[in-house]
C-alpha cells in the first residue's frame, strides 16, 4: 500500500475546521475497520497544533480524532492567550513606548508581541504526550511527523522533523529540515501569528508561523515518504478575491482595512497552488516514457485537496461579540470591526465558533467520502482520485 500521507495547513482558530474534516475521515475510517491510516503527518502553525495532538496522542487514529474534535469543542481564548486588561494595556504601552523613545538596545525589554501565549502553552503541555510519537514511529505506526516554522534570521521556512531512520535532512532553497525530538517548542514556534503571538526561541533562534511565505506546505510530507496526499486547508479557494472586492467599501483604506489585507497575505494558505503544482508534475511524467521518468528526479504524487464550504472572514464578523472585550476595543481603535474580521477569524477561539467550524468541516468531509474512500483503500476505480477536490 503507498504511504499516505496528511498535510494541514494553518489559520488559528480555523484550525477546528480541519478537526471537523478529520472527524469525517475517521468515521469512513471506522466503516473500513482502518486504525491508522497515515504513516506521515505534516502541519503548519493551527495545523501543527493538530498534528501534534493527533500523533502525540497514545490512541490510534480514530480515536485521536475523537480527541482533536473533544479538545476543540471545548476551546476558550484563555487556553490560548492572555486577553485581559492588564496584559494587553502592559503590552500596549509597551509598545509605544519602544516605538516614540526605542527600545535603548535592551532587547531582553524589547516587546515581541502583543499577546502572550503562555495559557496555549500550558494546554499544548497537558494535551499532547509527545514521547509517544517515537513510541508510534518504532511501532512502524508512522513513518514520519514534521511541523515548520520561519526562522526570523534566515527567512528560510524550517521543517522540525522525527521519523524513521533512514530518513534525511533536505534542503531546497528557502526550506531546510532538521532532525529533532519534537516537543512543545516547536509546535510553538509554528504557530506563532507575527505580532500577535511572541516569536519561540529553539536553540538560540527565533521562529514564528510556518504560515509565513510557505509556499510548498505538501513539500515535506513528500520529502518524508507519502507517494499520496490527503491535504485539508482553511481557505475557500475564491477567499483572496470574494473578501477584498465585493465588499463594497469606497474611500482609503483604514489602518485596520490595511492590517486585514497584510494578514492574509502574510498567513497564506499555499495548499491550492501547492495541490496545482503536483497535478501539472503528474501531467508532465504521464507525458514522458518510463526510460525518461527515470532519469528525472520526480514522481508522480497522487492528492486530494479539501477547503472550505464557506468563507470563515464573513463568519467570524457575525460573532465578533464572543471575542474577549478587550480584543475587541484593540481592533476597533485602527477601524471599524467589519474591516478586522480577517484577524477575527484567527482570534475567535471560542466553542461555539469552533464547533460551527467542526460542523462544517465534517459536512464538507462526507461530501468527499467517495474520494477519500479511495484513497484510504487505493482503490483507484471508486471514484477519481486526481481530481482536485474543493467544496466551495
Amino acid at each position: 500500500m503507498p504511504t499516505l500521507g496528511l498535510v494541514l495547513s494553518g489559520g488559528g482558530a480555523r484550525g477546528a475546521y480541519q478537526a471537523g474534516v478529520l472527524a469525517a475521515i475517521a468515521h469512513i475510517c471506522s466503516r473500513l475497520k482502518i486504525d491508522n491510516p497515515f504513516q506521515v503527518y505534516s502541519g503548519v502553525s493551527a495545523g501543527a497544533i493538530n498534528v501534534a495532538l493527533l500523533a502525540a496522542h497514545p490512541a490510534n487514529f480514530v480515536h485521536s480524532s475523537k480527541n482533536l474534535v473533544n479538545l476543540w469543542s471545548k476551546i476558550d481564548s484563555d487556553n490560548v492567550f492572555y486577553a485581559d486588561l492588564m496584559a494587553l494595556s502592559r503590552g500596549g504601552l509597551q509598545w509605544m513606548t519602544e516605538l516614540s523613545l526605542g527600545s535603548k538596545g535592551k532587547d531582553t525589554m524589547a516587546l515581541r508581541s502583543l499577546l502572550s501565549t503562555h495559557p496555549l502553552n500550558n494546554f499544548l503541555t497537558e494535551a499532547c504526550k509527545f514521547q509517544e510519537i517515537q513510541k508510534k514511529i518504532n511501532a512502524e505506526e508512522l513513518r514520519a511527523v514534521s511541523v515548520s516554522a520561519l526562522d526570523y534570521e534566515s527567512v528560510a521556512t524550517v521543517t522540525f522533523f522525527q521519523g524513521r531512520p533512514e530518513l534525511l535532512p533536505w534542503e531546497r532553497g528557502m526550506h531546510r529540515s532538521e532532525k529533532a525530538t519534537l516537543g512543545v517548542e516547536h509546535v510553538m514556534a509554528s504557530s506563532a501569528i507575527p505580532l500577535l503571538f511572541p516569536p519561540i526561541q529553539i536553540q538560540g533562534r527565533y521562529y514564528g508561523d510556518g504560515c509565513i511565505r510557505n509556499q510548498s506546505p505538501c513539500g515535506p510530507a513528500i520529502y518524508l515518504g507519502a507517494e499520496r496526499i490527503i491535504a485539508i486547508g482553511v481557505r475557500r479557494r475564491q477567499d483572496t478575491f470574494y473578501s477584498y472586492h465585493n465588499q463594497g467599501i469606497t474611500g482609503a483604506p483604514t489602518v485596520a482595512r490595511v492590517a486585514n489585507v497584510l494578514m492574509n497575505a502574510v498567513m497564506m494558505d499555499g495548499l491550492e497552488s501547492d495541490i496545482q503544482r503536483i497535478h501539472q508534475v503528474n501531467d508532465s511524467l504521464a507525458g514522458i516514457s518510463a526510460t525518461e521518468r527515470e532519469r528525472v528526479s520526480l514522481r508522480k504524487i497522487e492528492a486530494l485537496w479539501i477547503a472550505p464550504s464557506i468563507d470563515f472572514s464573513e463568519l467570524a464578523q457575525k460573532k465578533e461579540n464572543e471575542l474577549p472585550r478587550m480584543i475587541r476595543y484593540l481592533l476597533r481603535g485602527p477601524g471599524s470591526l467589519d474591516e478586522s474580521s480577517e484577524m477575527f477569524s484567527y482570534l475567535m477561539f471560542t466553542p461555539h465558533y469552533c464547533r460551527q467550524l467542526i460542523e462544517i468541516g465534517f459536512s464538507d468531509g462526507m461530501k468527499e467520502q467517495d474520494r477519500i474512500t479511495a484513497f484510504l483503500t487505493h482503490d483507484k476505480n471508486s471514484a477519481s482520485v486526481r481530481k482536485t477536490s474543493r467544496t466551495a
